[in-house]
């Protein structure tokens, strides 16, 4: 091909000129186009890039998604669980109470229809003699008629005779003496005056003993049975009185409601204490019917003074004591057996209500009546022993039967009774009056003495339901015991945490519990029992 710039008619210099610019604008535009041409492959190799690692990015996202929803799944899994565990132990505790409700309920109504069917009995027995004694009266009535009728017409036919007699001697004119009568009118009888109504007996006056821990038990289960006696002598008058009967009826289910409202806070069950000091203070205004209140003393004066001219008071006052006496264990078995805190509440008003001045006797506290309770439902705390393993040990023991004459209650059931009842009398008996006007109605001194008889046990006829009783009176109480009898109370509970349950570790549950108490204790409160 021949050079364009060969016709040309410039001169050779502008023809070199011309050629050399073209050759440079072919090479720029080669340069340029291989530029764009590289740009472009490169821009095409990062979008590639920049895809691939969106689809990276997306991979990652959705793979830590994956992993949170997994974890999430995890959290929704064990919460519900969690939830569902305590669902089910909320659900466990409901049926417990719901059955230790009804397990009260039966035994109310078995007792109801065992005092039905006594106050049948005596009701058949009182009927059955009053017709007797009605017969017998009638017959002796009868009989007396018989005499007197008889008496009269021997008289009768006496005078008679002496009237012919006589008229015969005047008719013979041969005065003759007049006959004395045969025998001289007597008196009729005095009618019979109608029965009044009997009090109630008081029982035999207690023996004196050479134990004070004998005569302590003796003089409650003597309590006890004239309160079952003062049920049925109240129930009796309250036949008498339709009145007497509705309100007796009211203050009980008043007095219960009350005791079942309880709850834990400073103050919070001051409504409740004032309604049954209330009804209480009512029932202590009715002087009939009467009774003597201090066969329900433990170890009261006999002596009259100007000030106690008699021992008679208001039945329904210690009546309805006896009710409120029976609430308050119940209570203690019904709440403090799963949780040994509630128990404090209910030691409280307790304590509270015995305390008032209104309800004393002689200056003396009607408390005795609960502690009777106590000593029937609890007789450890009283240093009674016995073999757990025998019908008549459990008896001793204050094992309760599933319904009068049933079997008894199972060891779990046992050893909640007994928890309920050991940490109920240690809110009871720790109380400090030091603040208040009001006078102990139950010392700190009795705290000590149960104690001693529990832990005073011989280690051979200690049994579960010592160490359980034993347990529950200390836990959460140490620092009240302390309180009250300083470095005493520290060798007291040395003794009976790390001493009384070594010979039952082995073969009770309840001793290596209690055994465990003073490392709690070391942890949780820096008491140290154990050198």
């Amino acid at each position: 091909m021949e050079s364009p710039y060969k016709l040309a008619t410039d001169s050779p210099s502008k023809q070199l000129l011309s050629e050399l610019g073209r050759l440079r604008i072919n090479a720029d535009e080669g340069f340029y186009a291989r530029l764009e041409r590289e740009t472009s492959e490169r821009e095409k190799i990062h979008r590639l890039a920049l895809a691939a690692a969106a689809v990276e990015h997306e991979r990652v996202r959705e793979s830590a998604e994956v992993a949170r929803e997994r974890f999430q799944l995890e959290l929704d899994q064990e919460r519900k669980r969690r939830d569902e565990e305590e669902r089910l132990d909320l659900d466990r505790k409901r049926q417990e109470k719901a059955d230790r409700e009804l397990e009260q309920r039966r035994r109310e109504i078995g007792e109801a229809r065992k005092e039905e069917a006594e106050r049948k009995k005596l009701a058949d027995a009182a009927r059955e003699k009053k017709e007797l004694d009605r017969r017998k009266l009638d017959q002796e009535q009868k009989q007396k008629r018989e005499t007197e009728a008889a008496r009269q017409k021997s008289e009768k036919e006496n005078a008679e005779k002496t009237g012919r007699e006589r008229r015969e001697a005047i008719q013979n004119a041969a005065p003759v003496p007049l006959p004395q009568p045969a025998c001289e009118a007597r008196p009729l009888p005095p009618a019979p005056s109608p029965a009044l109504p009997q009090p109630l007996p008081r029982l035999p006056t207690l023996k004196s003993s050479t134990s004070e821990k004998e005569l302590a038990q003796q003089q409650y289960v003597e309590i006890h049975k004239r309160l079952k006696q003062l049920r049925k002598f109240m129930v009796q008058q309250s036949k008498q009185n339709p009145n007497l009967k509705e309100r007796m009826g009211d203050m009980r289910r008043e007095i219960k409601k009350c005791l079942g409202q309880l709850t834990e806070g400073k103050g919070a069950n001051q409504g409740s204490i004032n309604k049954i000091v209330a009804i209480l203070k009512e029932a202590s205004t009715l002087t009939e019917p009467a009774i003597d209140i201090l066969q329900f003393i433990y170890m009261p004066s006999s002596q009259a003074t100007p000030e106690h001219p008699t021992s008679d008071g208001p039945a329904l006052l210690v009546y309805l004591i006896n009710i409120l006496s029976k609430a308050i264990i119940a209570q203690f078995i019904s709440e403090a057996s799963v949780s040994p805190r509630a128990a404090d509440p209910i030691g409280i008003v307790a304590s509270t209500i015995f305390a008032n001045n209104d309800f004393r006797f002689h200056g003396r506290p009607l408390i005795d009546i609960l502690l009777a309770k106590f000593r029937v439902v609890c007789p450890v705390l009283w240093g009674i022993a016995g073999d757990e393993k025998t019908n008549s040990g459990k008896l001793k023991l204050g094992w309760w039967r599933e319904e009068p004459g049933g079997p008894f209650v199972s060891e779990q059931r046992h050893s909640e009774r007994m928890t309920g009842l050991g940490a109920g009398f240690a809110s009871l008996a720790l109380r400090n009056f030091q603040k208040s006007r009001l006078e102990n109605p139950y010392p700190n001194s009795n705290y000590w003495t149960a104690l001693a008889c529990v832990i005073n046990t011989p280690p051979e006829q200690a049994g579960q339901t010592h160490y359980v009783i034993l347990k529950a009176m200390t836990e959460g109480y140490e620092n009240r015991f302390l309180e009250f009898y300083g470095h005493a109370a520290l060798v007291a509970l040395r003794k009976a945490l790390v001493e009384f349950p070594k010979h039952g570790v082995e073969i009770s549950t309840a001793a290596k519990a209690l055994s465990i108490l003073p490392d709690v204790l070391k942890k949780d409160k820096k008491l140290t029992l154990v050198g």
